[in-house]
C-alpha cells in the first residue's frame, strides 16, 4: 500500500483537532490501496491544542505531531511539517475544518491520473473588504511576476513526493508556498471545492498577518519595485532636465518677465529628496532579507515530537 500523509498546521485549534483527525481519518478508510497518517504541526499554541493531540497520538490510529518551541507563522509551520512527513503524497491543509477532508479522494484520484500538484481552489472567493483586497492582491502579484498564483487558491494541496522534497530542499528561510508551488512547474492541475465555515474558535490569521505576507510574497518574486524606482527616477531626471532648458530660454527671452525667488527650486529640492527616500527605502528592504539570510537565524525550532507510526524509536524528530 502506498502512503499518504496530510500536513496541519494549527495554532490555538484545541476544539477542531479532534473531529478533523476523525474526518481525515474516515477519509482514508475510503481510500483503496493509500494508507493515511495525520501529522499536526502545533504553531506554538497557547491553549490545550497540543494536549489534545498528545491524546490523539495515544490511540494509536495513525496520527502524529510535532510541537514548535514558539509560533513561527503558518507557512513556517507548512515547512516544519513538509520536513517530517513521510509518503508517497503529501497533502496540506488548515486545521479549522474549512478544507473538508470529504474533497481527498478527488484529489488522490487525480494524483493517480499523473498530477504531481493537485491544487485545491475556493468555488467562490471572499465577500466584503478581504475578498476586495484578496482580488487586488491576486492581480497585482500576477502582473508582476508572470502571472505564477492562482486566484482563490488555498495552502489545501496535494504534492507529490519528488515535489515535497524541491520544496523542502529549497534554502530560502521564508517560503511563500502559493507562489513557490507554481513556480516549480511539474504537472498541475486544480480542483474547485466549496470552503466550509470555520467549526469553532476564532480565525488566527489577521489583517495585519495577511498584510505582512502579501508584502513579503511580492519582494521575494518580484523585482517591480525596484524596476518602478529605476525608471521612475530616470523619467523625473529626464523631465526636470528639459524643465531647466525651458526655463534658461524663457527667462533668456523674456526676462523681465521671470519674478526673482527660489520658489521652483526649493519645491524641485524637496521632490527630489522624497524620490531619493523613497529609493533608499526600497533598496533597504532588499538589503534587509540578504542581512537576514546571512544571519542563519532558525525559522522554527521543534521541540517535540512524535510520529505517526506506532514504532517508537521514531518518536524523536527535533
Amino acid at each position: 500500500m502506498r502512503e499518504l500523509c496530510v500536513v496541519v498546521p494549527v495554532h490555538n485549534e484545541q476544539e477542531n483537532v479532534k473531529p478533523l483527525a476523525e474526518q481525515l481519518l474516515a477519509a482514508g478508510a475510503a481510500l483503496n490501496d493509500w494508507c493515511l497518517r495525520v501529522l499536526f504541526v502545533d504553531d506554538g499554541s497557547s491553549d490545550a491544542t497540543y494536549a489534545q493531540l498528545r491524546a490523539l497520538h495515544s490511540q494509536g490510529q495513525g496520527v502524529g505531531c510535532i510541537r514548535l518551541s514558539r509560533q513561527s507563522g503558518h507557512q513556517a509551520a507548512l515547512e516544519a511539517g513538509l520536513q517530517v512527513a513521510e509518503g508517497d503524497a503529501i497533502i496540506t491543509m488548515d486545521g479549522d475544518l474549512q478544507h473538508p477532508p470529504a474533497e481527498i479522494p478527488r484529489m488522490v484520484q487525480a494524483f493517480e491520473d499523473g498530477a504531481d500538484v493537485v491544487q485545491m481552489v475556493r468555488r467562490e472567493s471572499a465577500e466584503g473588504g478581504k475578498g476586495f483586497f484578496s482580488r487586488l492582491y491576486y492581480r497585482v502579484f500576477n502582473a508582476s511576476c508572470g502571472g505564477t498564483i492562482v486566484p482563490n487558491a488555498a495552502d489545501f494541496r496535494l504534492l507529490s513526493r519528488r515535489v515535497a522534497d524541491v520544496l523542502v530542499a529549497i534554502p530560502e528561510r521564508r517560503k511563500f508556498f502559493r507562489g513557490l508551488v507554481p513556480s516549480l512547474g511539474f504537472k498541475q492541475v486544480c480542483l474547485e471545492f466549496d470552503e466550509a465555515e470555520r467549526a469553532a474558535g476564532g480565525a488566527s490569521y489577521s489583517w495585519r498577518s495577511s498584510l505582512r505576507l502579501a508584502r513579503r510574497s511580492l519582494l521575494d518574486f518580484s523585482a517591480l519595485p525596484l524596476r518602478l524606482v529605476f525608471w521612475g527616477g530616470l523619467g523625473l531626471a529626464l523631465l526636470s532636465f528639459l524643465f531647466g532648458i525651458g526655463h534658461a530660454v524663457y527667462k533668456l527671452v523674456a526676462w523681465h518677465q521671470v519674478a526673482p525667488g527660489f520658489t521652483d527650486l526649493i519645491v524641485a529640492q524637496f521632490f527630489l529628496s522624497g524620490c531619493v527616500l523613497a529609493a533608499l527605502g526600497v533598496l533597504g528592504r532588499y538589503l534587509q532579507d540578504v542581512l537576514d539570510h546571512l544571519r542563519g537565524r532558525p525559522v522554527f525550532v521543534i521541540a517535540d515530537a512524535l510520529a505517526c507510526t506506532d514504532d517508537e524509536q521514531d518518536e524523536a524528530r527535533a
